[in-house]
């Protein structure tokens, strides 16, 4: 079961209408950390958006894809992996596991089409990739203002808006893992409010007549920076596993609530003590698709991580003698090139 923890107390806690006291956020932030140890991911209420203002975020989101795709790709993602920004149109993007890169760069010896191989099951979604708009490493790719009047201030507001939110949750963090100042500096460290991105992703419905098709929404994979917060609609599909039986658990829609879950950077500082989460969108059997077929879907995640060049090192309060130390200091700039190399199949001839 997916824990759901409420953050008022940290969120609220400057409004006088809410009496809060110091036990009260030590309470939730130890709740918060019990749930990313336990699973690695966690329900969050309270995080400081309203329903009204989600809801809002969803109409715009809608908005873009329901545009035409001539009309879409006017902001096209780049040629390969970086810059991650702008529109990507059904099937472009291929998210994976490691261990499938692995596994077929083992089974054809280095000399295979890895990522013609990995798309041979494509992922049936459309995306649009936002970041800072102070960020000096990935700029911004924007519809003109006359396709979508308002969307770039909008998003951007929202960007900022989101990153308030992450600051506060890492805050929490280190409160419920009750670090000294200087541990807590470091777990702060893993979030760059010019370096995040906010990604606007729709899955389209998969009609009766589909059944027979073979494709994937969102494969099972991890993200590899700090955290990722998630916003769904109400269709879901969203599942993540429990790392303890490896059964995938529905991560059904709950109104007022995010998904947070974490990722691979706040694993490796913390020595393994978070458990990066493995997750997926689902897609049900043939059965399911030709009795009933599936409904779009929608979702906006924002990714949390530090600056590019930071270096990654496991706190030293997290290895112990009962748990050493299992991994070597690693860019963040670095690791994140060797996850996302196949990516976008352009990326791999340039490369």
């Amino acid at each position: 079961m997916i824990r759901t923890i409420d953050l008022s107390a940290f969120a609220f806690k400057d409004r006088n209408d809410l009496a809060t006291t110091q036990s009260d956020r030590l309470a939730a932030a130890r709740s918060l950390v019990d749930a990313c140890h336990s699973l690695g991911f966690v329900k969050i209420t309270g995080h400081g958006l309203s329903d009204d203002e989600v809801d809002e975020a969803f109409g715009w989101v809608k908005r873009l894809f329901d545009l035409p795709t001539e009309e879409k790709m006017k902001a096209p993602h780049p040629p390969g992996p970086m810059p991650h920004r702008g529109y990507s149109g059904i099937g472009r993007e291929k998210v994976y596991h490691l261990d499938d890169v692995k596994k077929l760069e083992t089974e054809t010896g280095g000399n295979g089409n890895v990522s013609d191989e990995l798309r041979k099951i494509s992922d049936f979604k459309e995306s649009y990739e936002i970041g800072s708009e102070h960020d000096d490493q990935q700029q911004n790719i924007w519809l003109p203002d006359d396709v979508l009047d308002g969307f770039r201030t909008y998003f951007s507001a929202l960007y900022e808006r989101l990153d308030k939110v992450a600051d506060m949750i890492l805050d929490v963090i280190g409160v419920g893992l009750g670090l000294d100042e200087e541990a807590h500096a470091a777990l702060m460290a893993l979030h760059s409010n010019r370096h995040c991105q906010l990604r606007l992703l729709h899955y389209p419905a998969i009609e009766k007549d589909m059944s027979d098709s073979v494709f994937a929404r969102l494969p099972a994979h991890n993200d590899w920076g700090t955290f990722t917060l998630l916003f769904q609609d109400s269709n879901g599909g969203l599942e993540l596993m429990d790392p303890k039986t490896k059964e995938f658990i529905h991560a059904t829609p709950e109104k007022g609530s995010l998904v947070l879950n974490i990722g691979d950077m706040l694993q490796r500082f913390t020595n393994d003590y978070f458990i990066s989460a493995l997750h997926r969108v689902s897609v049900p059997g043939p059965d399911v698709i030709r009795d009933k077929g599936v409904p779009a879907r929608y979702s906006i995640p924002y990714f949390i991580g530090p600056k590019p060049s930071h270096t990654i090192a496991s706190l030293p309060q997290f290895v112990t003698a009962d748990s050493p130390a299992k991994y070597e200091p690693v860019r963040f700039d670095e690791y994140g090139a060797l996850i996302s190399k196949y990516q976008y199949a352009d990326g791999e001839k340039e490369g």
